[in-house]
């Protein structure tokens, strides 16, 4: 009877501790994701921004912003991609409406 009690402890604890790490991991993964769209977000500021910027530039510092712009957009998709990688880790599959809430601005050719 006491080594089944004791069993039963076991058990207890174990699968206590497996509901913590389960937790921390759900949190960190929800920071990840916080983290991954506040830099999202600020990308996509940035390249409203520099687009805004274009026209009122010289000819000569226009190539070079433009140069900027698409550095800029590439990380901008970039990031958006470890946004889908982050929400599908978490087990959210669906990412249609992704592009609707993190709009990035066409290229500028």
């Amino acid at each position: 009877m006491a080594a089944s009690l004791r069993y039963s402890q076991r058990m207890r604890r174990t699968a206590e501790t497996h509901d913590r790490i389960v937790r921390e991991l759900n949190q960190e993964r929800a920071a990840a994701l916080r983290r991954i769209s506040g830099v999202l977000e600020g990308l996509i500021a940035q390249l409203h921004q520099i687009r805004a910027s274009l026209s009122e530039l010289p000819q000569i510092d226009q190539a070079r912003t433009v140069a900027r712009y698409r550095e800029v957009r590439a990380l901008a998709l970039q990031y958006r991609w470890y946004l889908e990688v982050q929400r599908e880790a978490m087990g959210l599959r669906q990412h249609q409406r992704l592009d609707e809430f993190y709009k990035i601005p066409p290229e500028i050719l």
